[in-house]
């Protein structure tokens, strides 16, 4: 009999990536990558309980080009936190953040 644990590490590991289009950036390609308790603990930690830091490393660790390769690096925080449209930032991180709870119909939808 498989252990639930097993079957939770087994779902997580098989999770793909998840292409989103950025149509305000040009219509960049770009995909999330799925997060574990782990990784979210250790943006938070980064972050020092700033829910706007969080959201911009949670981009910059999140988005990843088609190759796997980052998109951004911890340099680019400063541009996304005070020079980026705000809403389009909160956005993909929200969308990265709850990648993983959605559905694969929900998927679909989007």
């Amino acid at each position: 009999m498989t252990k639930l644990i097993d079957l939770a590490v087994e779902h997580f590991n098989s999770l793909g990536v998840r292409e989103v289009i950025i149509p305000e950036w040009g219509d960049a390609r770009v995909f999330m990558k799925n997060f574990s308790l782990e990784d979210k603990a250790k943006l938070s930690a980064r972050a020092q309980e700033d829910t706007w830091d969080y959201l911009c490393y949670t981009v910059i660790f999140g988005l990843v080009d088609g190759e796997g390769n980052p998109v951004f690096d911890i340099g680019d925080k400063v541009k996304l936190k005070r020079f980026s449209a705000s809403g389009i930032v909160e956005r993909l991180a929200t969308a990265i953040l709850a990648h993983q709870s959605e559905t694969e119909e929900e998927r679909e939808k989007n």
